[in-house]
């Protein structure tokens, strides 16, 4: 959150429920420096593997995390579906509701065992007209990995920076597309 407020950026931050508790002061603080706070379920399963139900239960209670975080019940919430993944009733549930459902245009590939290189970087901010870039707040195959991320995010604020590039939100995002 340094590095975006240094560039004066704000981001999205898809919380996955599970992980919040014990965290509730930093999903404050994401909401308190004009973050946007959005969902990424609660467990992060891959809802084409289990039973719809069991996947809208999972929707719902991510919301219900953050909601529990904020302090408010707010009970809706931006959702980008865990490994991309939606099945039917969930879609029918999210557009009734009219929820936003947020993919991604660039994969940074902080999960995967390479470290994201400059090149990539790059890469990730060759658009002007609406990246959405995916990155993560951890490093699935190895320890000690923070230092890898900020460096990444540090490289790409920079870059968009020189290229005039405005960092913004989901949120703003849509709108500035409407």
């Amino acid at each position: 959150m340094d590095l975006f407020e240094k560039k004066n950026a704000r981001a999205t931050f898809f919380l996955i429920g599970k992980n919040i508790a014990g965290r509730e002061k930093i999903v404050r603080q994401i909401r308190q420096r004009g973050h946007e706070i959005c969902s990424h379920g609660y467990d992060h399963i891959n809802y084409w593997k289990v039973s719809p139900f069991r996947a809208l239960s999972d929707i719902k209670r991510g919301w219900e995390a953050i909601d529990n975080a904020l302090g408010q019940k707010l009970n809706k919430y931006t959702f980008r579906p865990p490994y991309g993944k939606l099945n039917i009733i969930c879609l029918l549930y999210l557009l009734v509701r009219r929820i936003p459902i947020v993919y991604w245009t660039h994969d940074s590939g902080d999960t995967c065992k390479s470290v994201l290189e400059n090149q990539k970087i790059q890469i990730l901010t060759t658009n002007t007209d609406g990246t959405v870039c995916l990155a993560h707040d951890f490093n699935r195959f190895s320890e000690g990995t923070e230092h890898s991320l900020i460096e990444s995010v540090r490289l790409a604020l920079e870059i968009a920076t020189k290229k005039g590039m405005r960092v913004m939100t989901i949120s703003e995002l849509l709108n500035s597309k409407n």
